[in-house]
């Protein structure tokens, strides 16, 4: 990459010339003008292990995408690559996150939704066990009334049978919808589950990012005390490459 007037510009070759030619950047003019040119993200890894030569590399999913991607730069340019090895990948929870994703058989991946669509998730579990069955005997019933008479509208008139679908339709969302207003009601009255449904919004997808994407460790240390680091090694496994779900 070309500093010009403070703007980064791409250094590409046409044919056999460069747009910017590299060429006329003598030695003595590179080194009166260091910072005329810089690495771009594939090339920089390269550049800084030729400066910082380093056995191994620790890093998340996008450096090791990235050193991935100038694999070619590194044997054409140093002939050799350091060994790329994923760091540790994990959420923290508290006990109130573990107790809740527990009582409502929550996954990390059901948690990474926006709030609403976890209220609703949790507010379905809220319904008493008689209505949910209730629901599912007034669909079930549905069905055993509809698909006979279907059977007889086509045989008389196809078009019938059409609309009987478009109707029956309606009625399914009816039902559908009557259930998320009781699911509604049943979260309202337990008003410690909607708070919950906000607590794991919160610590596990706060803002609509990854936890580790928006918070600093230091949240997490000022709760959870010094000894934290001591916790996080002792809970975390050091040779697995999966996500880790620890709880503090």
């Amino acid at each position: 990459m070309k500093l010009e007037r403070g703007r980064r510009i791409a250094l590409r070759r046409d044919g056999t010339e460069f747009l910017h030619d590299l060429r006329r950047y003598t030695t003595a003019e590179l080194a009166a003008e260091p910072d005329a040119l810089s690495p771009n993200a594939l090339l920089r890894p390269v550049l800084q292990d030729y400066l910082l030569p380093t056995a191994a590399y620790v890093g998340g999913p996008a450096e090791i995408a990235y050193f991935a991607q100038s694999q070619v730069l590194y044997d054409a340019l140093l002939g050799r690559a350091p060994v790329f090895v994923p760091r540790a990948s994990f959420t923290l929870l508290d006990e109130r996150a573990h107790s809740l994703m527990t009582r409502f058989a929550l996954t990390l991946p059901d948690c990474l939704t926006p709030a609403a669509a976890l209220r609703e998730r949790i507010s379905a579990q809220l319904i008493p066990a008689r209505l949910q069955e209730r629901f599912a005997d007034v669909s079930a019933t549905l069905d055993g009334a509809i698909a006979p008479l279907r059977e007889e509208l086509f045989a008389l008139d196809p078009t019938l049978a059409a609309a009987l679908d478009k109707s029956t339709l309606k009625i399914r969302y009816q039902i559908e919808k009557n259930r998320g207003k009781a699911a509604r009601a049943a979260l309202r009255r337990e008003s410690q589950a909607e708070a919950g449904a906000q607590h794991l919004t919160g610590l596990l997808y706060p803002e609509r990012h990854l936890q580790e994407r928006l918070y600093s460790f230091l949240p997490f240390l000022a709760k959870h005390g010094l000894d934290t680091v001591a916790t996080i090694g002792e809970l975390a496994s050091p040779d697995s490459y999966d996500h880790q779900i620890l709880t503090l």
